[in-house]
């Protein structure tokens, strides 16, 4: 997965029962010919959903509503939900504002701009700290 660093909305953050990202500027991705993928990673231990909504704006200050994805994290392992900028976006800047409802203690929250599909690793091939995740 192809990441840059202006394209993060959370960067592995705590999760909170609610939370708005900084804007990110979209222009540079228009004229692509290509979705702009926008994928969210929910990781840690307990059983949550998060409700995304994307936002956005002309001036990077005040945001509207432009559509809601549900993000379903049943078990101790990892959620993941992509999805590609829908057409209804039209303005410069965007944001992602989510509601958790479940658990939040010990979920962290990733999302960013991503320019391929989100291609997980089989089970026992990630490797955190030295440690393989079975």
């Amino acid at each position: 997965m192809i990441i840059d660093q202006f394209g993060m909305f959370f960067d592995n953050v705590a999760a909170a029962a609610s939370a708005n990202s900084p804007g990110v500027n979209v222009s540079p991705y228009a004229g692509r010919d290509e979705a702009v993928n926008i994928t969210t990673i929910l990781t840690g231990s307990g059983t949550a959903t998060l409700a995304v909504t994307l936002q956005e704006s002309d001036d990077n200050t005040t945001f509207s509503d432009v559509a809601t994805f549900t993000l379903e994290k049943p078990d101790a392992a990892g959620a993941v939900l992509v999805f590609a900028l829908p057409n209804p976006v039209k303005k410069k800047f965007v944001r992602l504002a989510y509601a958790l409802t479940g658990t939040a203690t010990g979920l962290r929250v990733f999302a960013a701009v991503t320019r391929d599909h989100f291609a997980p690793y089989a089970r026992g091939q990630f490797i955190d700290a030295g440690q393989t995740v079975a």
